[in-house]
């Protein structure tokens, strides 16, 4: 892995997660992803609640503030199962989430700046990622960043979810070789 740990601003560490804080970081993604009315039956809050199947194909980041863990990302790398909808040049990331108790402390922009630097180093042509209806507070996190909206891409995992695309180019940056 490249690229981490890396300090934000107001303090933000991001840093891979350690095998002792996957409870927690499930807990965490639960917490923040409360607000979105999917149905409680639903197989997704298990996959949520997953954080060591998630390491098995991808990269899980924890973002930490004082000392505390304050959210997460997932970043699918060339070959993790995690990837949707990226295509071969575009680097991808899930499950954004941040403590709903720290929202407003630069948390989430931390998360999205170790993405940006990854995606960055690694020489992706763009960055990519699907949100759902509901994350209106990320959605504006994205447009500061950058990202536009691509409906193209749009798509409904279950029924009654439907998630939005978005996507960032990284002007100069093109694939040699195989990234990430």
């Amino acid at each position: 892995m490249s690229a981490l740990p890396v300090t934000g601003g107001a303090g933000v560490i991001v840093r891979p997660v350690r095998p002792g804080e996957h409870g927690a970081v499930g807990r965490l993604l639960v917490e923040a992803y409360a607000p979105s009315g999917m149905p409680p039956d639903l197989d997704y809050w298990d996959a949520l609640r997953d954080t060591t199947a998630r390491t098995r194909d991808a990269e899980v980041w924890v973002a930490e503030l004082d000392g505390s863990l304050a959210g997460t990302v997932t970043w699918a790398g060339r070959g993790s199962g995690q990837r949707e909808l990226s295509r071969d040049d575009e680097a991808e990331f899930r499950m954004l989430a941040v403590d709903p108790r720290l929202h407003g402390r630069g948390v989430g922009a931390a998360l999205l700046e170790a993405v940006l630097a990854r995606a960055r180093t690694e020489g992706w042509s763009a960055v990519v990622l699907c949100s759902a209806t509901w994350m209106t507070a990320a959605h504006r996190l994205y447009g500061r960043a950058g990202f536009h909206r691509i409906p193209d891409r749009d798509w409904p995992p279950v029924p009654g979810v439907q998630l939005l695309a978005f996507r960032l180019p990284l002007p100069g940056h093109h694939l040699s070789g195989s990234p990430g």
